[in-house]
């Protein structure tokens, strides 16, 4: 047998080509998401080999193939979540109880209990014994792979459907496995012959289904008991002569072995595993219960098992005492969510405290930082089409209030659900997948509101289509909006009935949405590109309110399938020394950002990021993460966006690199800290690594997982790891858990809090989330900089300024002093080799170098050649290096020489100014130099002042320079705190000056942002050029004049010296000068407290913005 490193969904598809099915489908879900992506990968090996792969329309459709191909004698294995089983659950009944063929079948369903990724917090353990099905509930990786075959051999032998049972942390996890043989399957297609079918048991109808009902719990299910007692799938551990005995199955068999041996508790009690916990085999189960009289009982969610053991005690007149779900007067295992290291040692203490047994070890809580830290929420992907529509339905929403009409969106499952959360909040109710329309029907029947409905493509195949049907048959009034992005996105870009290919790899014709729903009988049907901001805005607002069942398809791929194939295209090239013809990248000038955060709340986009100047926080892109789809241009509430186009681009061609920084020659080997050897004698091995979706930190986990299949050689030695994905694709967290133990142990699948030797992190605020993990001499390594999640954008610092990172970063080498090492990653890893995404390698290589990581550096090496693609290994063997080079202390960042701010300021005025420039630079000088007097001892930088005066010369040439800095004197005696002085000497300063356009034409061109440029785009390629995308606005009159313009940059030179139409255009920006006036007289007035200052400096942004915001005043 050879050995392995397999996932749960690995496990499931290994284990069936060792037991020999002929048919693999379902419909993919979370935990198993990635069951069709392995087949999929794996396509020419099945046909190869004769067998059939389909991703069912359904879960329905699934198990009613799955009947057929019992009926044609073949065997069939059924994948899907536990929602899924819902949807199953007619098919299979009817498909279990009739008996058309000699085929197996499997069902294999994957549980979230702790509602990771899952709508509903279901326990298919019911939904199994109502439908007849016996299931197995595996403990292990192993166990598994394994049991797949058994679950096959009892169906075939029974003639009923066989269950299989897994939790997420089992499918999403895995760990070291040892291969068996694959069964050959016989491929030759069949003739069957209709005379021969025995239709009382193929059709299911009365009086057929009552006798099928009486074969079934006479005749059939009965072998089920006959076959597990053969299979003696249960085991029992301990002392089995202890009065006390603790039963469990399944994945929570693993954490409760664990903590029973860290407490020697198996010394003096029992522990029984039960194989199948429906149906329990009494002849297995009676001869031990009879000898126990304290039963504790421990499973995950409900007490399925517990009332199992009830039952069956009561037909046996079994009288010990059972603690489960209550522990007489008290709560005991929680009957929601799943269970952990922590909670089960908690309860384990409790019902021994209560029996008087002496108590566990105390649990390890690790530290924790104090504060609370901003969460990382899953958020739409960069470049998803869905955000386009959810950001004119917040449009829209804010069109019909204004009418004091209140949109409804109704809600379906898929990507699409994640707009209820922020800053959308475009989702108000959801219902099962494909029912969207129908809930809102229900609403709708009762209700004036117009009315929306998001549908996903894969969902209007599963079901949605019935959905379309049910509102044309009742004269809906409602809008679908059907969003076709190419794939089934959420679960891992599974192809749909929309796409032209099948999961075996056929070319298939690709079905038409739009032309189903116009066959369906709907009053209107229309197919758009999102990305047309302003046509599909029109199109909303005019069709939402229209009578009548209306359909707009929305029509553009996924974000992430399109740019991961121009991204592999572009690697091919680079890695060949090519470069592209032109490479384009969006920016904000943040000198005209006034940091409103129109562009966030309207788009959500992760690509937004933020950097903070003389006037606090301001938005800007990561090039790290932007996509360049161009979405947040075109909001246009701001001249701020910028196109770059950078002419023969290549990201590390043209940056002059120390070659000899990267090279790996005579790194000295470190000591460390555990070993395989000491490992095998007992010592257990946990890593933590945490991090944002889609920035490689799955990357760590693959490579570790990988070098321990070498193991160096050994067997005594186990491994187990998960990755917790949740609902992030990307941008959400992912955190995975790696255990190295000694072979035979019992381990969690999750890291015990206190319980980490290591918590590796590429992200300094995913980091911080996680260090209860730590051991009490457990290290931390962090990168020293965190991707801005959107929670801290959407946060205006109303209650207390947002966490930064130089306050985190204090905060937490404050908290683990010299356990924790905080690193510049991404930036060496964007510095030398083009992307932050390699810092997930250097982060390995720092861990390696430290001692950290218990494998060789020959394993090492060798799990990056497997794990990595070809065109990726060079530059990922490189990151690794220049981690241990981080490690051993050396400075790898390649600083950039730039001018002093102050100079700079200065340069600009000179600039400015047609004639005299030098009398403007002596004239801010003067200013500064007084400015700083009144500012002394405030912990002011000396360039922020000198942007508050290089502004007022900008705009007016200083006219009020002497009022500015008589005001000025006035702030230190109403604001005696720091950091309440620093935000009103900026927020006053801000009302000296309006942003209009003379004012930003100057910034647009100024000396600051050409500087800027040369540094971000200079090394990308031989040249760049930019496109300013900006809609000036006038006031002629009483009208409003607006027009998309892009100036050249002559044009802006010229216009920065029109001061003088302020002067001819006297309602222009007006209301600016309003605000800005009241704003100014309120800071003056009296001494305001920290949240009345913060409203004031929140009233930002340009024309309608900021008269929104000003409204309070």
């Amino acid at each position: 047998m050879t050995t392995e490193i397999l996932n749960g969904n690995e496990l499931i598809i290994q284990g069936a080509l060792e037991a020999g099915f002929h048919l693999y489908t379902g419909y993919p879900g979370s935990p198993l998401a990635d069951y069709f992506n392995i087949l999929y990968e794996r396509k020419n090996e099945f046909k190869e080999k004769g067998i059939r792969v389909v991703i069912a329309n359904s879960e329905a459709n699934a198990a009613a193939m799955a009947s057929g191909a019992k009926q044609a004698h073949k065997n069939a294995l059924v994948a899907m979540k536990s929602m899924g089983l819902h949807v199953a659950s007619d098919a299979l009944s009817v498909g279990n109880f009739a008996n058309p063929g000699k085929g197996g079948v499997v069902v294999v369903v994957g549980d979230d209990p702790w509602s990771i990724s899952t709508s509903s917090p279901a326990d298919s353990r019911y939904l199994f014994k109502h439908l007849h099905i016996p299931f197995l509930d595996p403990s292990t990786p192993q166990e598994l792979k394994d049991w797949m075959k058994i679950a096959l051999e009892i169906s075939l032998e029974t003639s009923v459907y066989q269950g299989v049972l897994l939790t997420t942390f089992l499918a999403e996890g895995g760990g070291r496995v040892e291969i068996g043989a694959e069964k050959k399957i016989d491929k030759e297609l069949i003739e069957l012959n209709p005379a021969e079918f025995d239709l009382a048991k193929n059709v299911m109808v009365p009086p057929n289904s009552f006798r099928a009902d009486i074969s079934m719990i006479k005749e059939r299910f009965p072998k089920v008991f006959d076959v597990l007692k053969a299979k003696k799938l249960d085991q029992i551990f301990g002392n089995t002569s202890s009065k006390v005995g603790f039963i469990t199955s399944g994945a929570v068999f693993e954490i409760l072995k664990q903590v029973l041996d860290d407490n020697d508790a198996l010394e003096r009690f029992s522990l029984y595993k039960v194989g199948a916990p429906y149906p329990l085999i009494d002849d297995l189960l009676v001869p031990y219960l009879k000898t126990l009289e304290t039963i504790i009982v421990v499973e995950e969610k409900r007490g399925f098992l517990e009332t199992e053991l009830r039952e069956l005690m009561s037909r046996h007149r079994i009288t010990a005492k059972i603690y489960g779900k209550r522990f007489d007067d008290v709560e005991g295992f929680p009957i929601y969510g799943g269970l952990n290291y922590d909670l089960v040692l908690d309860k384990v203490s409790t019902v021994f405290n209560k029996l008087n047994l002496g108590a566990c070890h105390p649990s390890k809580h690790g530290v924790t930082l104090s504060e609370v830290m901003p969460r990382r929420l899953p958020t739409f992907c960069p470049g998803c089409p869905h955000r386009e529509t959810l950001s004119l339905l917040k449009d829209l929403r804010g069109h019909l209030k204004k009418q004091n009409i209140n949109l409804i969106s109704h809600g379906d499952v898929g990507c699409y659900s994640l707009s209820f959360l922020e800053p959308f909040k475009e989702m108000h109710n959801l219902s099962a997948m494909g029912q969207g329309g129908a809930l809102g029907a229900g609403v709708d029947l009762f209700t004036t509101n117009p009315s929306v409905v998001l549908m996903g493509d894969s969902t209007f195949f599963h079901s949605g289509i019935t959905d379309i049907s049910n509102s044309v048959q009742m004269s809906h009034d409602i809008t679908y909006i059907l969003l076709d992005n190419d794939n089934t996105a959420m679960t891992g870009h599974q192809m749909t009935p929309r796409t032209g290919e099948s999961v075996e790899g056929f070319k298939r014709p690709a079905q038409d949405m739009l032309k189903m729903v116009q066959a369906l009988g709907v009053n209107e049907a229309i197919e758009v590109n999102p990305s047309d901001r302003y046509f599909y805005q029109n199109l909303l607002r005019e069709t939402v309110m229209k009578k009548g069942t209306k359909v707009i398809i929305s029509n553009k791929e996924c974000g992430l399938t399109f740019h991961g194939r121009k991204k592999a295209t572009e690697r091919k090239l680079f890695n060949n020394n090519g470069t592209l013809d032109v490479q384009r990248f969006y920016q904000i000038n943040t000198d005209a950002c006034e940091d409103c955060r129109a562009c966030v709340e309207m788009t959500g986009c992760p690509g937004l990021s933020q950097t903070f100047d003389a006037y606090g926080p301001k938005v800007t892109i990561d090039p790290q993460i932007c996509v360049s789809d161009s979405y947040c241009t075109k909001i246009k509430a701001c001249p701020s966006f910028e196109l770059v186009e950078v002419s023969n681009y290549h990201p590390t061609k043209y940056r002059a690199r120390e070659e000899k920084k990267l090279a790996s020659v005579n790194l000295p080997l470190p000591n460390q800290k555990k070993t395989l050897e000491s490992i095998a004698a007992g010592v257990d091995y946990r890593a933590v690594v945490t991090g944002v979706g889609g920035s490689g930190v799955t990357t760590i986990s693959r490579v570790l997982a990988e070098a321990a299949k070498a193991m160096g050689g050994r067997s005594d030695v186990d491994f187990k790891f998960v990755d917790q994905k949740g609902l992030a694709q990307r941008n959400g967290n992912v955190t995975s858990h790696l255990a190295l133990y000694k072979k035979g142990k019992s381990h969690a699948q999750v890291t015990p809090m206190g319980g980490a030797d290591v918590l590796l992190s590429p992200d300094l605020l995913d980091g911080s989330h996680h260090l209860g993990f730590l051991s009490d001499t457990g290290m931390a390594i962090l990168d020293k900089k965190f991707q801005i999640p959107l929670s801290l954008l959407l946060d205006r610092g109303v209650e207390k300024n947002p966490v930064n990172e130089i306050t985190l970063a204090n905060k937490l080498q404050g908290l683990l002093k010299e356990r924790i090492t905080l690193l510049p990653m991404k930036e060496v890893s964007e510095n030398h080799l083009g992307k932050s995404v390699y810092a997930s390698a250097l982060i390995l290589g720092a861990a390696f170098q430290m001692g950290l990581i218990p494998f060789s550096l020959d394993d090492l090496e060798e799990a990056f050649a497997r794990t990595m693609k070809k065109a990726e290994l060079e530059n990922n063997l490189t990151a690794f290096t220049l981690g241990r080079r981080l490690a051993l202390g050396e400075d790898l960042r390649i600083e950039k020489q730039e001018a002093p701010m102050i100079d700079l300021l200065f340069a600009s005025l000179r600039e400015s100014s047609i004639f005299n420039g030098s009398a403007l630079v002596e004239k801010a000088k003067t200013a500064l130099h007084e400015l700083k007097t009144i500012t002394h001892g405030q912990g002011i930088k000396e360039e922020h002042l000198a942007r508050y005066i290089h502004d007022l010369l900008i705009f007016d040439r200083g006219l009020k320079f002497d009022t500015f800095l008589a005001e000025a004197k006035k702030l230190p005696s109403l604001y005696k705190d720091q950091e309440m002085f620093a935000m009103a000497l900026r927020t006053l300063a801000k009302t000296y000056f309006i942003k209009d356009e003379v004012f930003i034409a100057h910034m647009m061109v100024s000396p600051m942002r050409r500087l800027e440029d040369e540094k971000n785009y200079r090394d990308l390629g031989t040249s760049y050029k930019k496109v300013f995308i900006n809609r000036p606005s006038f006031d002629l009159g009483d009208k409003k004049v607006e027009f998309d313009f892009s100036p050249k940059p002559w044009m802006l030179k010229t216009m920065r010296h029109m001061r003088f139409l302020r002067a001819a255009l006297p309602a222009w920006h007006k209301e600016e000068r309003r605000i800005a006036s009241e704003v100014r007289s309120r800071i003056l007035g009296k001494a305001l407290d920290f949240k009345e200052l913060r409203a004031l400096e929140n009233i930002k942004g340009y024309r309608q913005v900021r008269y929104d915001m000003a409204r309070h005043l």
